[in-house]
């Protein structure tokens, strides 16, 4: 395919391609009036430019994980404006030189080792690097998120406390943008090497979100960090009625201590403390969903776990964590890093030995057993970053939302929270510049609720706002940075309530955009009006010109 197709109301595809993974988008009456399908940079170039030239308002889809409707839906106020979704999913492909000489069509001065499509998905994009080079990016484990929004985004996943985000690596991207001297889209190469307004476009890249400034093309990367040779895999287990609210708190509390006390030593010379290879991801289960659960990926710093003394970080967490529960773990079988997992009740063995129960595996097949993405269905999500331990009033947060009885509509609903830190808190923003600002937290929390009813929607949606206004009660229902204890919000798991005063719909906090780029607001404000003006690029929660 040398020119894009384009998807109409009239289609038989419309109907599946108008939707992305989240089967809430697109709101009824907003939908989007073409899809342009596109393979290749010539074609998103002449897709984009088409749309334009007719008055369409354009939206960027790559992997289509998008939590809100920021690509599908039309925005309020300008419904009668036609909407084309540009579909980047078929532009895929992966360039590797270990000689460094890969280039970009638009700067052939500049030199990389590698060049990934924006289209890519991640397990397409592990199993190139890996096959082709021994590399890795520390992205997420949901195989079918597109690198399009991922990675500039910030490119959070297992690998994260070890090597960092994604977008600390990346050295380049490819990027269509607005041409200031007329219409429609040019196509430039931006990178650290760039000066002035270029250069603030690609730090703004480097984890300002997908779809505020133009359409990435490819990334671009100097380097990146060798794949782990080996890593356990370990699930644990532990029903709710083993849990008094005192027993809860404790178990809570004590796991953000042991990454607080642990996490200076992501990378010390030292195996038996090295820890940056551990990764996890406690999933506090909604009680009608089922169990509270620990997944755990372990790597030594060096990608193997064969040296004398290199497990013992993963052996201390286990025994700590199952120590902290009160009572013996049972050692599940679910093994998915996504959303919600039921244990095999009765059929699993208590645990007894953290390195025998664990599974200890070559880390690409690891990574693919852990890969999934769940079924299209409809959610909710909400984050936060967290740096300091829990309080009384958060804690009595979860178990008022979480331990209820009778819920069944919530059979999919749990708080998930991620190991954050370890490297990922060291880069250097002003030698490496990145638009990210959360450098300062041990946990990061996805509270997530997936229903396939929509006559669940509202009630689904109700609890996630009612539990994120108690959590969040001494400071009005969000997680700012005011009182030194979280740091916002992640931008790849948007909420649109965000946006808005808690409790008035409509009504626009002006201080939302500090909760997904803490103090590089200002830069990304000012790199928006210097490179689209006229706001060619924008969704209900995009970079505006102005101040809110």
């Amino acid at each position: 395919m040398s020119n894009h197709i384009i998807i109409d109301k009239q289609d038989d595809r419309y109907e599946t391609l108008k939707k992305g993974f989240n089967l809430r988008w697109p709101a009824q009456g907003k939908e989007g009036d073409y899809i342009y399908i596109c393979d290749s940079a010539e074609s998103v170039h002449r897709s984009a430019n088409d749309a334009l030239e007719k008055g369409y308002r354009i939206t960027i889809r790559s992997g289509g994980h998008c939590y809100e409707g920021l690509v599908s839906n039309k925005l309020e106020g300008e419904e009668h404006q036609p909407l084309a979704i540009i579909d980047l999913s078929l532009m895929t492909g992966m360039e590797f030189s270990e000689a460094g000489d890969v280039n970009s069509p638009y700067n052939t001065c500049e030199k990389y080792k590698f060049r990934a499509a924006t289209g890519n998905q991640n397990w397409d994009g592990y199993n190139a690097l890996y096959k082709t080079a021994n590399r890795t990016i520390p992205g997420g484990s949901c195989y079918s998120v597109g690198s399009g929004g991922h990675i500039c985004g910030g490119g959070y996943g297992l690998l994260s406390r070890l090597h960092g985000l994604t977008v600390d690596w990346l050295s380049g991207v490819d990027i269509l943008v607005p041409d200031l001297n007329g219409k429609g889209l040019v196509s430039k190469h931006v990178s650290l090497n760039s000066t002035g307004t270029e250069r603030d476009l690609f730090i703004a890249c480097r984890g300002g979100g997908g779809g505020n400034y133009g359409i990435i093309l490819n990334y671009y990367y100097k380097d990146l960090p060798h794949a782990p040779r080996q890593a356990y895999l370990l699930t644990l287990s532990w029903p709710w009625a083993s849990f008094t609210k005192e027993k809860l708190k404790h178990f809570l509390k004590e796991y953000w201590r042991w990454f607080k006390e642990n996490d200076r030593h992501w990378n010390s010379s030292d195996p038996a403390l090295a820890n940056g290879g551990l990764f996890t991801l406690l999933k506090l289960q909604h009680r009608s969903t089922g169990d509270i659960s620990l997944l755990i990926q372990y790597t030594g710093t060096n990608g193997r776990v064969d040296a004398l003394n290199q497990t013992a970080p993963l052996i201390d967490f286990v025994h700590h964590m199952n120590s902290a529960a009160g009572t013996n773990a049972y050692v599940a079988s679910m093994e998915n890093s996504w959303g919600p997992v039921t244990r095999l009740q009765g059929k699993e063995t208590r645990l007894s030995n953290p390195l025998k129960d664990a599974r200890l595996m070559d880390w690409l097949y690891l990574t693919q057993t852990i890969n999934g993405s769940g079924s299209n269905q409809f959610g909710k999500y909400k984050s936060f970053y967290q740096i300091e331990n829990f309080t009384d009033v958060e804690v009595d947060a979860i178990w008022t939302h979480f331990n209820q009885t009778g819920q069944t509509h919530l059979n999919q609903a749990l708080l998930q929270i991620d190991s954050y830190g370890g490297c990922v808190n060291t880069n250097d923003e002003v030698s490496n510049p990145t638009a990210v600002h959360q450098r300062h937290s041990l946990l990061k929390s996805q509270l997530q609720a997936y229903w396939t009813d929509p006559i669940n929607e509202d009630k689904c949606i109700r609890w996630c706002q009612d539990f994120f206004n108690d959590f969040f009660s001494q400071q009005n229902g969000k997680p700012f940075s005011d009182n030194q204890r979280y740091e916002g919000c992640f931008i790849n798991y948007p909420d649109v309530d965000m946006r808005y005063i808690s409790n008035q719909p409509g009504t626009t906090d002006t201080r939302w955009l500090e909760l997904y780029y803490g103090d590089k607001v200002n830069m990304l404000i000012n790199t928006k009006r210097a490179v689209d003006p006229e706001n060619i690029f924008r969704s209900e929660m995009s970079i505006p010109v102005s101040h809110p």
